[in-house]
């Protein structure tokens, strides 16, 4: 997979954009998966033990009815998958740069919330 995104620094601008989500949702923690892991590929909550990250997720939820997962790839896309009053909307925003993949997840994100 050809690498635009830099997942580190999309991580690091996103950590501090997080906080006033978690006063309107549970937010999880950052999730990672490593290209160079072996089949499956687990996806772990330690960037440490990651190599070369291909993707970074993170998952809100508002109550147990509604819910929202982001994945963000490296590639330059992200699968967004919302619940909301029991329907489900299946997204894939596409990006050339972190600032186009970090303006895909605040403006989903918001859109959840809101």
């Amino acid at each position: 997979m050809e690498h635009l995104i830099d997942l580190d620094e999309l991580a690091s601008r996103l950590d501090s954009t997080m906080e006033p989500w978690r006063k309107q949702a549970t937010v999880g923690p950052l999730t990672w998966r490593d290209e160079k892991a072996s089949w499956p590929q687990p996806i772990v909550t330690d960037r440490t033990v990651v190599e070369v990250p291909e993707s970074l997720g993170i998952r809100l939820s508002l109550d147990p009815d509604d819910e929202m997962e982001v994945v963000v790839w490296t590639g330059g896309w992200a699968d967004v998958l919302m619940v909301m009053d029991g329907e489900a909307v299946d997204l894939c925003p596409e990006f050339n740069d972190v600032d186009g993949a970090y303006a895909a997840v605040v403006r989903n994100v918001e859109d959840f919330l809101a």
